[in-house]
């Protein structure tokens, strides 16, 4: 009994279906998946250990204290949609002991795949409906370049190019140096006058004052991801009188994301890394490969053998004429004419062979 053979079309088949598959996960997959999520919950601090401050409430300077900036982001995934995110972003600046210093707040809407904002969606910056976003909301796109990009400041108010500068390595990860300085803007008038003393300005017993900032803002990007994985910033705030010049300084603070989250940071990084091997090389390579073996196996297989075909008769079978059971046919020379007819006599002869005799 033998075994059925599979045909060569299955191998075929299968390995032309390996070879689309292997194509789809490196062309279609990898791409489709390669946005930002609606879901968002993440918090980082960063920390400035020897910062001077002006607090404007009770009008007393503080020199060389330390300082934490918390920044938190969290999704409206209803909001949201196939190709708009939206993420509300606080930021706080407080002392050591929880006393707050700045406070920033804003809901942006962005494109999911290039990470700029989108005026849409009730966004806001610190409770002001008016303000327009625009450049990149929150974090460079996926398969960052080494180019200059624009994006959006929260205490500036304003998009402004953020520039590439160079690869560096941050805990043996492959990084874009990315780096901005904007300002000094003005942020705020304050509503209340301030004692001229305050401000070195003695003979004026009070004067109105204005806020301006100057950021400069460094980030380190993973480019496959995106993904930034450390920020330094650098506030210089300063008190101006309405003749713009600078009475005070109101803030410095130099702020270094803390190693923890540099680490988390890292740790969400490498396991992109891990999912991009997977998906975007690993299995289409297998299906690849398996698909081009299955095809060249069907190609080069052998059909199953075709069954024998009946045997016709031999020489000698075509050269002897059929014979009737006990009947002998005697070979008659020369051969007769045509229409004459052979007539077998009956008794045989006495010499016991039988006799034909001619009839015309």
């Amino acid at each position: 009994m033998t075994q059925a053979r599979i045909p060569r079309t299955v191998f075929v088949g299968a390995g032309a279906f390996l070879l689309t598959l292997a194509a789809l996960f490196r062309f279609y997959v990898y791409e489709s998946v390669l946005v930002l999520p609606l879901e968002q919950g993440r918090t980082y601090r960063m920390v400035a250990q020897d910062a001077d401050y002006f607090d404007t409430g009770t009008l007393t300077a503080h020199t060389g204290v330390p300082l934490v900036s918390t920044t938190t982001l969290s999704g409206d995934a209803g909001a949201g949609s196939a190709n708009v995110a939206v993420w509300v972003e606080f930021t706080s600046l407080t002392t050591a002991a929880g006393n707050r210093i700045d406070y920033h707040e804003r809901r942006t809407a962005f494109d999911r795949r290039t990470g700029m904002a989108v005026d849409c969606c009730e966004s806001y910056v610190d409770e002001d409906p008016e303000a327009r976003q625009s450049g990149l909301a929150f974090r460079l796109p996926f398969r960052a370049e080494p180019r200059s990009y624009p994006m959006y400041d929260t205490t500036l108010r304003l998009a402004v190019p953020l520039h590439y500068e160079r690869q560096e390595q941050i805990n043996g990860l492959r990084t874009y140096r990315y780096t901005y300085t904007a300002g000094p803007v003005k942020i705020e008038d304050f509503p209340q006058q301030f004692p001229g003393k305050v401000l070195g300005l003695p003979a004026w017993r009070a004067i109105g004052v204005s806020r301006y900032a100057q950021v400069t803002r460094t980030l380190w990007v993973e480019p496959e991801s995106g993904l930034t994985v450390k920020v330094e910033e650098r506030h210089r705030q300063g008190l101006r009188t309405p003749d713009n010049i600078e009475r005070r300084e109101s803030l410095r603070a130099d702020l270094v994301m803390s190693e923890e989250d540099v680490d988390a940071r890292v740790s969400d990084v490498r396991a992109f890394t891990r999912w991009v091997l997977v998906v975007r090389d690993l299995l289409p390579a297998v299906f690849l490969a398996a698909g081009l073996l299955l095809g060249l196996w069907g190609l080069r297989r052998r059909g199953p053998p075709r069954a024998p075909e009946p045997a016709g008769p031999g020489p000698a079978e075509l050269a002897e004429p059929a014979q009737s059971a006990g009947v002998v046919m005697e070979r008659v020379w020369p051969p007769k004419p045509a229409g004459v007819v052979m007539e077998r006599v009956w008794p045989p002869s006495a010499a016991g062979a039988g006799s034909e005799r001619e009839r015309g």
